[in-house]
Parts: C-alpha cells; structure tokens; sequence
C-alpha cells in the first residue's frame, strides 16, 4: 500500500485504496473501562472520533492521496506539515461515450458479501455490475451492524472502507446496535455511519441519480431517511417474504411505513409478493420486476444430456424448506430403484447427512448427492440433468430456476411465487406444495413429456424476462419515471 500507511495499528485499523489514492481510518485506543465506555458512546453518537498521535488531537478518519502534489497526504495532513490540512480533491464520474441516458445508481444494500468466497448479498453486487456492463455508473454502501452484546467482534474486525471490488466503488463500515430490540435507537447508530460514508462517496464520485435500498430492513429506511435530506428520489426493492414481520414491531413499523410511501417506487421479486406487500403498508404502490440472471449464464449455450440415464437435478443449500426429503420420497415412489432414472442432488449444509439417511432407508441407490459446487461450475452441473426439480415451500424470486432454464432445462416446481413465475406450459409443471403423491405424479409426468419442451426456447423465455439487458432497461425505466 502507497503512502504512509497506517499513522497507528490496531485491530480497528482499516484502509481504503482504489488505484491512486488510499484511505486509512484508524482504530482508537482507550484504556479504562471509563474509556470502553466513551468509545462505544463515539460510536454510536456522533460518528467515530479518532485520535492522531503525531498531533494530539481527535479528528474524523483521515485520507491518504498518493502520486499528486510530490507526495502530499491527507489524512487531514501534509506529509511536511502535520498541523495543516490538504485539500480533498473530488474524482469525477465520467459518463460512457456512445450510451444514451446512462445513469448513475448508488445502491444500499442490507446485507453484502464480505469476500469473493461469500455468497450473502452476492446477487446485489452481481446487480450493481450489470448496469456498469451496459454503460450506467454504479456504486455501493453497506454498514453491517453488531449487537453491543458483540462489540468483541466488532472491536476486532478489520475492514476496508473504501475499496474497487469487481469495478464497483464499494464503501463499507459496522455499527454497533447500542440496545437489542431497541430498533429506533439502532437505526440511528446505522444511519449515522451509511451518513458518513454518503457524504465520502459524494466528495469522491458526486451525486447520485437515485438511491436503489435492497430490503426495507434496515436500508430502505436508511435510504429514505437520507434521499429526504439530499433530495435525491429513492427506490426500495424487497427480497424477503419474513419482512411483512417487522412492520408488527413498534421501533420498525412507523420508520418503514414512512419510508415506503416516501419512496419513488416500490419493487417485489414475485408477482406473488405484490398484493401481500401493498396489505402490510396499507399502500397500492408496489411492483412487480424480475430479478437477474446470474452473470455467469448469460451467456451460455443449451448443452443437451445423454439420452440415458435420464437425471432429474436439484441445486439448493438443502434447508428444510426446499423439502429435499420430499423430492427423495417422491423419487422413490415414483421410480425406485430403477437405473434408467437417477436424482442428482447437488448443495452442502448440516442437513445433508439426514437426507442420505432417507435414501439408504429406501435403498435408492439412482439417488446422488454431489455435495456443494463452485459457482464457476454450477452451469455445468446443470448441463448434467434432463428437468430441474424445485419443491420448496416457499420462493420469492426463484433465482435457481432461471437459471436451470437458461441451461435448457424444464422445470418442475411447487406452486410457489418463484414457481409461478417461471412456469409457464412451455417451461415446465407446477405441483402443489407439501403434496408427495402429486410430485411423485409430476416426476412421472414430466419424464414422459420430456421431449415435448424446446430446450432454447426455455432458455429464451428466460433471457427475455431477467437476462441482463432486460434487468437493467426495466430498472432504468423505472429511474427515469420518477
């Protein structure tokens, strides 16, 4: 890292960079449990006072700017002057030659991968790169927040607030949340800090066309709360069907309810999602967009499987709630043991061992579990099934589906709002959801109608909906109407 590098060390010593200039902000050290104390009020009231110690004196994050002005710093400093302050000088945001109407979008996202290895939230970043691929400006802010009860972790973290991941601007920052449950008071502890780092993007790349806050919680709020102030439109896109729950509690309900009709626009993931959103605000404002094709299926070409044996896949983390159990006992009934037919269960978690359990009960040797898979590989691992099998509980958006139909593949699915979504008679079979003897009768159904579905025009239907052109003109159109 160029520059000085860190004036102090400690475990909350973090840095930005971005190819020419480097942040640091760092930790601040106070002894005493008095001073424990007072740290933890900085936090949350007021914004995080650091100490310098080539000076004495507390200030706000410093900021390092190396290769102009002969190696000049801010960190609020002169290299030859430490008591004198640089100029911050603002990196403008140049828009794209030859693309109409390019915009510049800051999301908020509510939760955000850490790592390339963290799939959490890998979907908004995954968002936020395909308006950069077709021609828009975009950039991130995310604040995790720790329950107080947490602070240890939180003390120890080491993060960089202001990095290029992947092309997109991304700040980042945590919050302490100062009393659980007390959500009125912890949403201002995170308010205070996605404030902060606003204001940073701002002075570094200007001023946002709109604010896009994934999930209400916390982020549509914050976003509100902030659009309201800078007089910039904002949109909230919700993702969780558990959100409804929060508007029962008091600290969350009139923040959220506040912001919802503030909004420029509303967003659900499944047209299902629409009427029980516009129930729990009291509002008729939310729409329906689809969301977006996993990048690395883009551009794909249908691959067709072997005739034989003909394989039902399935792709999940295999929680309870994509009932895998359910798919194991219906296979079962459905084929048994016969080798022309097999189930390839492909995903690793905790509940692995209990559905192998099922198919040694049953002694359903066609039945495979290939264990988790890369995603640089999972396109090929699609490419190894006939029909993509989904009979989970509950969907939203379904991003597992659109993606077994950009590889070709038919779909059978419960009658979930991802399921609705993307079944059409062209692409697939609905079944009931929790219904065995029905998805046993599905399985059956679709292994002899197999060849009645058009793999590329399934993976067509697919493209049109939530291929990255499409995403992204339906966004942008959504912009420019408010």
């Amino acid at each position: 890292m160029g520059g000085f590098g860190p004036l102090r060390s400690g475990p909350r010593a973090v840095a930005f960079h971005e190819s020419h200039h480097v942040t640091n902000f760092h930790g601040l050290h106070r002894d005493g449990e008095a001073a424990h104390l007072a740290y933890l009020f900085d936090r949350v009231h007021g914004g995080a006072v650091r100490h310098h110690p080539a000076h004495g004196r507390h200030h706000y994050g410093c900021r390092i700017h190396h290769g102009w002005r002969d190696g000049a710093h801010a960190c609020g400093l002169h290299r030859d002057r430490p008591d004198r302050r640089a100029p911050l000088r603002p990196h403008r945001v140049l828009k794209f030659p030859g693309v109409t109407d390019t915009m510049h979008i800051l999301f908020f996202p509510s939760w955000y991968p850490e790592s390339e290895e963290d799939f959490s939230g890998s979907f908004f970043r995954e968002q936020a790169e395909a308006f950069v691929a077709e021609g828009h400006v975009a950039g991130v802010i995310t604040v995790r927040g720790f329950p107080v009860y947490q602070y240890g972790a939180y003390r120890s973290r080491k993060i960089e607030t202001y990095r290029v991941e992947r092309g997109i601007v991304t700040l980042r920052d945590d919050a302490i949340l100062p009393v659980p449950k007390l959500h009125a008071l912890n949403l201002s502890a995170l308010e205070q800090r996605w404030r902060r780092l606003y204001k940073l993007y701002v002075s570094e790349h200007g001023r946002p066309d709109v604010i896009n806050a994934h999930a209400m919680f916390p982020a549509g709020i914050i976003a509100s709360r902030i659009a309201r102030s800078e007089q910039i439109p904002f949109v909230v896109t919700e993702h969780r069907p558990s959100s409804v729950d929060f508007l029962r509690s008091p600290g969350y309900a009139g923040a959220a309810r506040s912001a919802a009709r503030e909004a420029s626009a509303l967003v659900a993931v499944a047209r299902g999602f629409v009427p029980v959103l516009d129930e729990a605000y009291g509002l008729s404002k939310w729409q329906y967009l689809p969301g977006l094709l996993s990048p690395q299926f883009e551009d794909v070409s249908v691959r067709e499987p072997a005739e034989a044996p003909f394989v039902f896949g399935h792709v999940s983390h295999l929680d309870p709630g994509k009932r895998v159990d359910l798919l194991i006992e219906a296979f079962g009934d459905a084929f048994g043991s016969d080798p022309t037919t097999r189930l390839r269960i492909a995903g690793g978690s905790e509940h692995r061992a209990a559905l192998e359990s099922i198919t040694e009960e049953r002694q359903l040797t066609n039945v495979e579990f290939v264990g988790a898979v890369p995603r640089q590989q999972i396109v090929e691992e699609f490419s190894r099934s006939h029909v993509f099998a989904l009979p989970s509980e509950a969907e939203a958006f379904g991003t597992v589906l659109w993606e077994a139909m950009a590889c070709g593949l038919p779909l059978l699915s419960t009658a979930t709002w991802a399921g609705h979504n993307a079944v059409t008679a062209e692409t697939g079979i609905l079944t009931p959801i929790n219904d065995r003897q029905a998805l046993a009768g599905a399985l059956q159904d679709i292994r002899k109608r197999f060849n009645d579905f058009d793999s590329a025009r399934i993976r067509e239907v697919c493209v049109e909906h939530c291929g990255r052109r499409a995403f992204v003109s339906n966004y942008v159109k959504l912009y420019q109407r408010h």
